[in-house]
């Protein structure tokens, strides 16, 4: 007697039940008929979702991943990146050049970089003689698609200014602070609005309502949402302080009156700020003992976030401090600091990340540049630094300013190794390219066509629906072939003892 349970016997004449998969299945039970499934499942993904959007992005793309391309053995770089390595850090800078046509029509000594829509404008300075006065000047270039225009003679300040705060919001140029031709530092702040037809700055007004509740000069400035913030510089004793003063946007479209802040944990002048993230990052300058390695980080109270299905959180660490307001400042350590202290570095910052070139180091200057991404929960974890992303040997710079226009970064003006003022500019390419070839453990990246504009989609769109129509007559192919499988077999049995007589 025998049940359901009961192995089955293989008798006289009895055939064993065919097994696949390493004889780990049977070919005739559910598990089989699942992997099939699954398998069939991917082909079909593959054949029309996967291979059409290749052959779209083949088209249109410079470069093209096939495969998850995991622990790239092979990576080739275009030329362009002239001798990066392959790939090129994060952060890092093409080679930098002369770049003449963007030389400043004076020293370009302790002067303020400020865009200001479709212009860049160098403000004030100092004349770059042995007595170093401040001037009125103002040089102003237009920024086009090719980069920066030719300088020319913009409007001048009403009073000479040098080391000045400058920061573009809501439409509006201010001119912060800074030293005069007969003090160190002063609390006046200056406003040019850019002209509607032509885009320049025309007048400058002093408005004595935004004044600074102390002089400053050499403080960093930087735009957040809703106003502007002065962290530090010095003051009339020249020393550097500690100070945070914000200007808010009021509700009639002007800035109010400067309020206090939570106060640097360190006195700080000739520094840099950027906000990144949801905090304001303050690198490079003096502290009160000279060149300053730590950078600083001040995280800003925001509003709850959710994610569209839970109730808004807060940020525990903040409070109950006011939103916009600054509710902590934590300084860097290790390599986090700048890995040698300098002064008079050129300092900018794009795409979230922090640069520092040249200045000198125990008084000799450099050709280093280096750079950091803070990150939101570690934030400035250490600086990179890569030789050919390096000023020219020839090339030191002290005192200059950069900026990013385009593609690429300037460096303008400052003085060189022997302590002579230049006002020649250099350039530096921003975006190295991703390798054009990678081979990795489980898929490849290869060159695509790179058709660029409306042709390049519309030869895009018909590359991918090629291929999906290809693919999905290949599938049809292939599903009759196998529903008729024994009569395919005889029919390529045929063809191919045909093909093996005409041989004979």
């Amino acid at each position: 007697m025998s049940g359901s349970s009961d192995p089955r016997a293989i008798g006289p004449g009895a055939v064993a039940p065919r097994r696949v998969l390493f004889g780990l299945l049977d070919a005739d039970g559910w598990g089989w008929a699942g992997v099939r499934s699954v398998l069939w499942t991917l082909v079909i993904i593959l054949m029309l979702g996967y291979i059409p959007d290749r052959a779209y992005y083949l088209t249109v793309s410079p470069t093209v991943e096939l495969g998850l391309n995991m622990a790239s053995l092979v990576n080739i770089c275009p030329a362009e990146n002239e001798g990066l390595p392959c790939p090129a850090p994060a952060g890092a800078l093409i080679p930098w050049k002369s770049a003449t046509e963007a030389d400043l029509p004076g020293d370009g000594v302790d002067g303020s970089l400020l865009q200001a829509g479709a212009h860049l404008y160098y403000i004030g300075g100092t004349s770059g003689t042995a007595t170093r006065l401040a001037t009125t000047n103002v040089s102003v270039a237009k920024i086009d698609a090719a980069g920066l225009g030719t300088w020319s003679t913009g409007t001048p300040l009403p009073e000479a200014r040098s080391h000045a705060g400058v920061a573009f919001f809501a439409g509006k140029a201010y001119v912060i602070g800074g030293a005069s031709d007969t003090t160190p530092a002063t609390a006046s702040v200056y406003v040019g609005t850019p002209d509607a037809t032509t885009g320049l700055i025309t007048a400058w007004e002093r408005l004595d309502a935004l004044e600074l509740p102390a002089a400053r000069s050499g403080a960093a400035v930087t735009v957040v949402s809703d106003g502007i913030v002065v962290i530090g510089g010095e003051g009339t004793d020249r020393s550097p302080t500690t100070t945070v003063w914000k200007a808010k946007l009021g509700a009639n479209g002007e800035l109010e009156p400067w309020a206090s802040f939570m106060d640097l944990p360190e006195p700080r002048s000739f520094a840099a700020a950027a906000v990144v993230g949801d905090s304001i990052y303050v690198w490079g300058g003096k502290d009160a003992s000279g060149p300053a390695a730590a950078a600083l980080r001040g995280d800003i109270a925001v509003a709850p976030t959710s994610d569209g299905h839970s109730a808004p959180v807060a940020n525990p660490d903040q409070g109950d401090a006011e939103l916009g307001t600054i509710f902590r400042w934590e300084g860097t350590a290790g390599d986090g600091n700048l890995p040698t202290p300098r002064d008079g570095a050129a300092l900018w910052s794009a795409n979230g990340t922090l640069y520092v070139a040249g200045g000198t180091i125990d008084g000799v200057a450099t050709t280093s540049v280096l750079w950091a991404a803070p990150a939101a929960a570690t934030g400035i974890a250490k600086w990179t630094a890569v030789e050919l992303s390096n000023l020219p040997a020839d090339g030191a710079r002290v005192g200059a300013s950069g900026v990013v226009i385009g593609a690429h970064v300037l460096l303008l003006g400052g003085a060189d190794s022997a302590g002579a003022y230049n006002s020649g500019a250099l350039s530096a390419g921003t975006s190295p390219k991703a390798p054009v070839f990678r081979a990795g453990l489980f898929g490849l990246t290869v060159p695509g066509l790179a058709l660029q504009g409306e042709v390049g989609q519309q030869i895009g769109f018909l590359s991918a629906a090629g291929a999906w129509t290809l693919n999905f007559v290949i599938m049809l192919g292939a599903a009759v072939a196998y529903g008729q499988r024994e009569r395919f077999r005889a029919w390529v049995g045929a063809k191919l003892g045909r093909k093996g007589a005409s041989a004979r």
